[in-house]
């Protein structure tokens, strides 16, 4: 209760802005959309632009401040349970939250020596399961709004299934996931590998662990050179470190 009367009195408030301020999807656009275009502007900035542009298109028609609210007051648990400042938190973090892989890499050398994790895990969930990737670094880990994890890596370094499967998806894409590779193993596994610079296998191929489906790169919404791995059971996100025995 406490949650609705104080995102009622915010909406009022900003409301008020927003009435005001009736063309400000007309305003977002023009101040964002110049600095898309600057090869100067730093990547963060470009990505904050990136992101006010997508939340603009996305609100449609929808009151801004209820719109952004709304994850919150629609999901009974994580109204309930975090309250009022975390999960108002947790809607600020989806559109300022931590940038993807490499955002922060505004240039200058990268030591392979801080990148690299030990490919020698040991594997506790699942058998005949190998990493993506022979040298990375975690940038990004999974948690509530970000379904995989990123593995920073050098620009075309190989990548591989992480089981035997058969390709069902290749796509190529702009925005979202550029370059991205869908792999089914069997009725219970999906993995989905995004940002790629080249795609190496084409849909119905079968691949094994031993397959290079592609090599890492920074095509879509990225910032930086690496992969983005989801990883499905029964239809739902779960966290691929587990799968792959990866301690974060």
């Amino acid at each position: 209760m406490f949650l609705e009367i104080y995102c009622r009195q915010f909406s009022r408030y900003t409301g008020r802005f927003f009435m005001v301020n009736k063309n400000w999807k007309i305003w977002v656009f023009r101040k964002a959309v110049p600095v898309l275009k600057k090869q100067a502007t730093p990547l963060p900035v470009k990505e904050l632009a990136f992101r006010a542009i997508r939340f603009a298109v996305t609100c449609g028609r929808s009151h801004p401040v209820s719109f952004a609210l709304r994850p919150v007051l629609g999901h009974r648990q994580l109204r309930s349970a975090l309250g009022l400042g975390i999960a108002v938190g947790a809607v600020v973090m989806a559109v300022y939250g931590p940038l993807p892989a490499g955002a922060g890499d505004l240039g200058g050398p990268v030591s392979l020596a801080d990148m690299t994790v030990s490919a020698e895990v040991s594997l506790t969930t699942k058998t005949g399961v190998r990493l993506p990737l022979d040298v990375y670094g975690i940038s990004q880990k999974y948690w509530l709004l970000h379904s995989g994890i990123d593995m920073r890596a050098p620009l075309g370094e190989p990548i591989h299934p992480i089981m035997s499967g058969k390709v069902m998806k290749v796509e190529k894409e702009w925005f979202g996931y550029g370059n991205m590779v869908v792999i089914t193993h069997g009725a219970e596994y999906q993995s989905l590998y995004g940002h790629l610079s080249k795609i190496l296998v084409r849909e119905g191929q079968v691949v094994t662990t031993g397959t290079i489906i592609g090599e890492v790169g920074s095509t879509g919404r990225s910032t930086g050179p690496h992969l983005h791995l989801e990883i499905l059971e029964n239809g739902r996100t779960v966290n691929p470190a587990t799968i792959l025995g990866i301690k974060l």
